[in-house]
């Protein structure tokens, strides 16, 4: 069987329908992806532009992840020295309100001494952050890397709040080694004059009122001594801890600096990203609308050749 012969308007009109259905077609796929670019086919160099700053943003918000999670060990540990200091102040209450108390009362206060104590250490103790307790140990530390560059790195080293020596500068009690292995309060080595010369293993040995040692007591003088020496301790402690709160907090805010950083980085990367690839939904919609008018009018314009041409066979015929 013979092909069909078209005439040269009617291999234009259908030539015109073809490139005008691929151009459709191509528009529909930019309106469902949203995209201009959605392969190296589309356009190699801005596909690749695009896909190289989407992983640098991808990898930047990866990383912004680890600094989010640095933040709440440190806020974690911020908590902690919080809740510390107001123990600090409940021994130094307990500590002030022992002077001039009678007997029972000192031998009381005592006891709330050094359950105040404990309670502190286990405090400092249990707060840790995945595992990680920077307030326990100045061998512990926090590094997080910023991108992956190495040199873009922050490390914050750890303190040990309950250490059990006095060769520690980043400890609550630097004169003193004021809490035992087991984490309980030295009571003695918390307890003395200015010297640390003159210690009692509890405040029963504290009688203001007397002029001479007696019975399990020491001098007024004395004990006026250590309940100023231990005041001035505790004072110390609750200062050096205030530092070591300014320092904590101080790297939460560098931090949280990081972490607006990636955040913004990345969203500027992503628009870069975006502006090589994104299609022009409006405008996109309006060629669609252009491209099915020029299809219908092509359609229209082939029936028209064709009604003109069996309008001349049948004249032909007649």
């Amino acid at each position: 069987m013979s092909g069909i012969t078209l005439d040269s308007s009617s291999r234009n009109t259908l030539l015109s329908l073809q490139n005008v259905s691929q151009l459709f077609n191509t528009t529909q796929g930019q309106l469902n992806t949203g995209k201009k670019v959605n392969s190296a086919a589309d356009g190699a160099t801005a596909f690749f532009q695009a896909s190289a700053l989407s992983d640098r943003a991808s990898d930047i918000l990866n990383r912004k992840s680890n600094v989010d999670q640095s933040v709440q060990s440190l806020q974690t540990a911020l908590t902690a020295t919080s809740a510390v200091t107001g123990l600090l102040k409940q021994l130094q209450a307990v500590e002030q309100g022992a002077r001039g108390a009678s007997l029972n009362q000192r031998i009381a206060a005592t006891q709330q001494f050094k359950d105040i104590g404990q309670q502190l250490s286990q405090l400092v103790k249990d707060a840790s952050f995945q595992g990680l307790n920077i307030l326990t140990s100045t061998s512990s530390t926090l590094s997080t890397q910023f991108s992956e560059r190495t040199a873009a790195t922050f490390t914050i080293t750890g303190y040990n709040l309950v250490a059990t020596s006095t060769n520690n500068g980043k400890t609550l009690f630097t004169q003193a080694a004021v809490f035992k292995s087991d984490g309980s309060l030295s009571f003695s080595a918390l307890v003395g004059d200015s010297t640390q010369a003159n210690e009692v293993k509890g405040f029963s040995s504290l009688d203001l009122s007397g002029t001479a040692a007696g019975q399990g007591t020491v001098k007024a003088s004395i004990a006026n001594a250590i309940f100023t020496g231990t005041d001035n301790r505790i004072s110390n402690a609750i200062n050096q801890l205030r530092a070591i709160t300014s320092a904590l907090g101080t790297n939460v805010t560098i931090l949280q600096s990081r972490s607006t950083f990636s955040s913004n980085y990345a969203n500027s990367l992503t628009s870069g990203a975006n502006a090589l690839t994104l299609a022009d939904l409006n405008t996109e919609a309006a060629n669609s609308q252009a491209l099915q008018l020029r299809q219908q009018f092509g359609v229209q314009a082939l029936v028209s050749a064709n009604t003109q041409n069996q309008s001349v066979l049948t004249l032909l015929r007649g």
